[in-house]
């Protein structure tokens, strides 16, 4: 799994569509930023690239499931189940950092500000790779 973080508007996207050759006929890509809930079905692909992270755990909290964190585990480990399954198989997560400046006054707001920083660092331990992007350039942390 590749991790692939980063300011808003910083170029994440625009760097993973040129580093993995996106689009391409094997290959899907979702965006959180399209729609509500990633409904997904990897079966037919190699590649797979989520985005929009940060709207995937809020909608995960709005879920109000006892335990988002939980939640939002159980997604992450059967997302890297699906890459485990059959050699060739590639998935990339891209997520925006929501972490830095000033706390949200909101609950809900500071709710997703944390849970998306815990789910970052959960995707963070388990990935094979980390990039972060800053105005389209590249550093591996990972």
């Amino acid at each position: 799994m590749h991790f692939v973080t980063g300011g808003a508007f910083n170029g994440k996207a625009k760097w993973v569509k040129k580093t993995y050759g996106v689009p391409r006929e094997d290959a899907a890509w979702f965006s959180g930023y399209e729609s509500e809930y990633f409904h997904i079905d990897f079966s037919t692909y190699s590649l797979i690239v989520i985005e929009g992270l940060e709207n995937f755990v809020r909608q995960v909290i709005r879920e109000n499931h006892s335990d988002p964190r939980e939640r939002l585990e159980k997604h992450l480990k059967t997302w890297i189940a699906w890459e485990k399954e059959a050699y060739g198989r590639q998935l990339v997560l891209i997520g925006t950092d929501i972490g830095k400046g000033i706390v949200p006054m909101n609950k809900e707001d500071r709710m997703w500000r944390d849970y998306t920083g815990w789910f970052y660092q959960d995707i963070t331990m388990m990935a094979d790779q980390v990039d972060i992007i800053w105005y389209g350039l590249s550093h591996q942390l990972k």
